[in-house]
């Protein structure tokens, strides 16, 4: 079942369900149990079979500050850059 994102925490339930918490972070729910296998998905669920989350440890997880992810170039732009970089090479010998 496919749901809408969430707009406005304040209408979450006060208990929270899979499907609710894959709408506010825009993720499948298959997403967040392997998070939750890896255990890299935030907040924890308070109860876990069934899995449920807290309205508040969801707004406290969405309005906290997480460092960027270093990211790394991919498709034309990486081929691009190993080419630039061996001429380079080639060049500076």
């Amino acid at each position: 079942m496919k749901r809408s994102p969430v707009s406005d925490l304040a209408s979450l339930p006060v208990i929270c369900t899979m499907s609710e918490i894959a709408a506010v972070y825009r993720v499948s729910s298959a997403t967040i149990r392997r998070g939750l296998q890896q255990n890299t998905f935030r907040p924890l669920p308070f109860d876990k079979y069934p899995y449920r989350w807290l309205r508040e440890d969801v707004i406290r997880d969405v309005h906290t500050i997480r460092p960027k992810l270093k990211t790394r170039r991919h498709g034309f732009a990486a081929t691009k850059a190993k080419r630039q970089h061996a001429e380079d090479q080639l060049v500076t010998k």
